[in-house]
């Protein structure tokens, strides 16, 4: 039995707790928050709930391996449970005038695309099983293991990888790549949106990055019972019930340590609590600028390219809009300008690609009768000092210009909060209000980021958005499991 400190309760934060928890360890958690869930948390205004951060679920198969790690037992927390979705997105293009819905059954969807398109199902279906090739492929070293150890790359995994490196889509960028796949420009750009998923550009980020349309069409798409919130909730449920001792508002000022090993941490009210292990799972920057100002940054991986923060509007609205779905992406005409705008000005540009969530169509309680909850985001630079009020009102001038262009109506807002990246990086410590940590926009990209296991210091682990194997709900949920495999490596 050993005394493990977890600092951030985040997704990975608490994921860690339950796994070192499960194996009979003493662990204490310090979240400088009011509550669990980091970017996970919710809110609610006139009678509408929010999740505030993210909105997909995928690999639902991760949470039910944290519920088998707790024994049956008096009090013992219900099974997390969820919903399979028959979709995963409502497609929208200007001038369209109907979306185009991404069935999970693949065969549904190329037949849909072959209709509108005249793309013939069979590239399509050959494409996703590429996809699916891709990641089978790869998840055993690149999301399950660590890449910074030696055992990985002994591995039956690896092994399987070199013998069929070929088969990957090594070459080039995710754009280069659909666009050598499809014609169709307009397919090119739903395949191209994939790299926004850990926040990069796919005009600069790897082929490889293929891999991911595999979540949503291969494994599929689920909604947890009661929202995304009720992920970390669940996850604070097990690990109360393992007996973790969770601190929220108690923020960690100091990692301590003494001869090249981890010795304890120290909170904001002076308590420094005993550690023989130290899980971070805050953004690296503040792990290292503020809690080990005393140990050399890693300044390389400290200074890469931010990925994307996003600019959200929260908006209640009265009415039902049959046309959207849970998850709905309106496209911009020009993708390539919106992402060099981005790039070069930290702004979408005046035709923005707009993101709306609305968990009310699966889960009616989450909106007052006859009303929706809109959870509309659009990617920004993260850039905390360019979003001052009046940007924040120009971009939402546009993002209801282009709603209205697509869907032809307006929605009636009865009530709107607003997330910028500042707010972003206060309440979640991600700096610059980064939602990914750092962007996925070179071929090194995983490579380059932080290793799960502190080479400089005994007993100091890093997991979260901002380390390998990156952000996100599933790779925070696998980021957890190396930490636990590296911790208890014989």
């Amino acid at each position: 039995m050993k005394d493990v400190v977890v600092i951030g309760a985040g997704v990975g934060g608490l994921a860690s707790a339950v796994r070192m928890a499960s194996r009979g360890h003493r662990v204490t958690m310090l979240e400088a928050g009011n509550s669990v869930g980091g970017k996970l948390a919710e809110h609610r205004d006139a009678g509408h709930r929010f999740d505030r951060g993210p909105s997909l679920f995928t690999m639902p198969e991760l949470m039910e391996e944290l519920d088998r790690l707790v024994p049956e037992g008096p009090g013992r927390p219900p099974q997390f449970t969820y919903r399979t979705l028959d979709r995963s997105t409502h497609y929208f293009w200007e001038g369209e005038p109907e979306p185009l819905v991404a069935w999970t059954d693949n065969l549904k969807f190329a037949k849909d695309v072959e209709t509108r398109w005249g793309v013939p199902t069979k590239e399509l279906l050959r494409h996703l099983a590429t996809s699916r090739d891709a990641f089978e492929l790869t998840r055993g070293v690149f999301l399950e293991r660590s890449l910074h150890n030696l055992k990985t790359y002994a591995s039956l995994a690896a092994w399987k990888l070199l013998g069929r490196f070929w088969k990957l889509p090594l070459l080039g960028t995710l754009h280069g790549h659909n666009a050598r796949q499809f014609k169709e420009p307009k397919l090119q750009q739903l395949f191209n949106r994939y790299a926004t998923y850990n926040g990069s550009d796919p005009y600069r980020a790897p082929a490889m990055m293929h891999v991911i349309p595999h979540l949503e069409h291969g494994i599929g798409t689920f909604l947890p019972e009661g929202g995304m919130r009720s992920i970390p909730l669940h996850l604070e449920k097990l690990a109360t019930h393992l007996g973790v001792a969770i601190h929220t508002g108690c923020a960690a000022v100091q990692i301590v340590h003494n001869d090249h090993r981890v010795t304890g941490v120290k909170d904001a009210q002076g308590t420094t609590h005993k550690a023989d292990l130290v899980v971070s799972n805050a953004d690296l920057h503040p792990t290292y600028r503020k809690l080990l100002p005393d140990l050399k940054a890693p300044e390389k991986i400290l200074g890469q390219e931010r990925s994307t923060s996003g600019i959200i509007f929260y908006w209640g609205v009265r009415g039902h809009h049959p046309q959207l779905g849970l998850h709905n992406i309106l496209f911009s005409e020009d993708y390539k300008a919106e992402f060099q705008h981005i790039q070069d000005r930290g702004t979408p540009g005046p035709d923005p690609t707009v993101y709306i969530n609305i968990t009310s169509k699966e889960l009616p309680e989450d909106a007052p009768e006859g009303h929706e909850n809109w959870f509309v985001l659009m990617n920004v630079k993260a850039d905390p000092d360019l979003w001052t009020d009046d940007a924040v009102e120009k971009l939402k001038a546009e993002v209801l210009d282009k709603v209205k262009r697509t869907l032809g109506t307006c929605p009636d807002i009865v009530c709107e909060q607003v997330l910028r990246p500042q707010d972003i990086e206060g309440l979640t410590g991600s700096w610059k209000g980064a939602l990914y940590g750092a962007s996925s926009n070179s071929a090194a990209a995983a490579f380059l980021r932080h290793r799960n296991r502190s080479s400089q210091l005994e007993g100091l682990y890093f997991c979260g958005g901002s380390v390998h194997p990156g952000g996100g709900i599933p790779l925070c949920l696998l980021g957890a499991k190396i930490v636990d495999d590296l911790a208890h490596a014989s």
